[in-house]
């Protein structure tokens, strides 16, 4: 049994009914047009900033598809790459993920093979799927947090590529869970600082805009590019900013570590859950305190580390993946399982809910700081209004 990460799940499941508005359907059928040739045009024109129907427009699905790759540094270590697709895609198959693949060999051999089953799940992209016929679209890099792994926030990055946006999320196997409990690191013989992968990636997305017949040729546009990351890649996001020049803004997704580098010169966002038990509260609020202007924060009240990942979801129906964990036996870090489960308690905001207002604010925000929208649409603090059961609280300075 697969669990889909999509839309159409969540609104099975109970979670919040986000449909697709007439005109996204519209701005769909110019998207798709029949001239092969990329245009300097996203394909997504901004909704009028002034219209109140239009405040939330984000959290709904994008005019794309979204497609996905997966491409190499020059060390070998793994990249993840999704972005906008033709409407074709929608009848290929799935992005599937196998969580167990991310182990040793000698842990993926104790997991029964009806358990492994229940731990992998679908992700709302398709391997390989025809790029969209407009473009080129800004580029955003996404970086994992500890024990994490590229699709570990899949909903957030597929949700980007369908917004326009060409996502590329790089493997920290210093920091990763196929790194710490996998194979990932063995081949990988110089270690490299989180900056130093990110900045490699953005590298390997140019080069794959270059190349002929990648699925990225011609669609990558480098002079507008923001870095996103979650814990540990959030840190990772606020230092890539403060040094990549080309970066022009960031969000920090639950974050700690920001002040370790200078306040990066771009507009940045950050977003936190007020039950988050690995990073406090106050730890992201003295990072916010610490930017620069334009800066925007966003708390979401009862969510925890995992509201901005997919976690929670994996095998959510056989009680979770701790749950599973203990049912298989493995032999897990008492500490990589409490990080595992914090966001995951009944008593914490369910992320199905949090994940609409996650998302739109993500867009929002990049599309607003890429060159995209000429105005903020969706970044005034009354669009909080439309996500009453998320609890979120947005504040802005500049």
């Amino acid at each position: 049994m697969m669990l889909p990460l999509t839309r159409d799940h969540r609104i099975r499941t109970g979670g919040v009914a986000l449909l697709v508005i007439g005109l996204l359907v519209a701005v769909a059928g110019t998207a798709c047009s029949s001239d092969d040739k990329k245009t300097s045009s996203t394909g997504t024109p901004s909704p009028d900033a002034t219209d109140p129907e239009t405040q939330d427009v984000y959290a709904k699905d994008g005019p794309f598809q979204a497609g996905t790759m997966t491409a190499a540094l020059a060390d070998g270590r793994r990249v993840v790459i999704w972005y906008p697709a033709d409407a074709s895609a929608g009848k290929q198959p799935k992005e599937t993920l196998d969580i167990a693949s991310l182990l040793s060999p000698a842990l993926q051999a104790k997991v029964p093979s009806d358990l492994r089953r229940k731990i992998q799940y679908a992700i709302d992209a398709h391997p390989g799927a025809k790029p969209a016929k407009v473009g080129p679209f800004p580029v955003v890099l996404f970086s994992h947090g500890y024990a994490g792994f590229p699709e570990q926030s899949a909903d957030l990055t597929t949700h980007l590529a369908r917004w326009g946006f060409v996502v590329v999320a790089p493997d920290h196997v210093e920091r990763s869970l196929d790194g710490l409990l996998g194979t990932a690191g063995q081949n990988v013989k110089k270690k490299l600082t989180d900056r130093q992968v990110l900045s490699q990636s953005l590298d390997l997305s140019l080069a794959e805009n270059r190349r002929a017949g990648s699925p990225l040729e011609g669609l990558v546009n480098g002079a507008e590019a923001a870095v996103i990351g979650h814990s540990a890649g959030a840190g990772a996001a606020y230092d890539t900013a403060s040094s990549d020049r080309r970066i022009k803004s960031f969000i920090s997704y639950s974050v700690s570590v920001g002040g370790q580098a200078a306040p990066p010169p771009v507009p940045g966002m950050v977003m936190i859950g007020t039950s988050d038990g690995v990073i406090p509260i106050a730890a992201n609020r003295k990072v916010y305190q610490g930017m620069r202007a334009p800066k925007y924060l966003v708390t979401l009240r009862g969510a925890g580390h995992n509201v901005f990942t997919d976690v929670c979801e994996i095998g959510r129906s056989e009680g979770g993946i701790v749950k599973l964990v203990h049912q298989i036996g493995l032999d897990i870090p008492a500490s990589l399982l409490k990080l595992a489960n914090d966001g995951c308690m009944p008593s914490n905001l369910d992320p199905r809910v949090a994940f609409p207002a996650i998302d739109h604010l993500s867009v929002a925000f990049l599309r607003s700081t890429l060159g995209v929208d000429s105005k903020p649409v969706g970044l005034d603090p009354q669009v909080t209004k439309a996500f009453p059961r998320a609890g979120v609280v947005l504040s802005h300075q500049g």
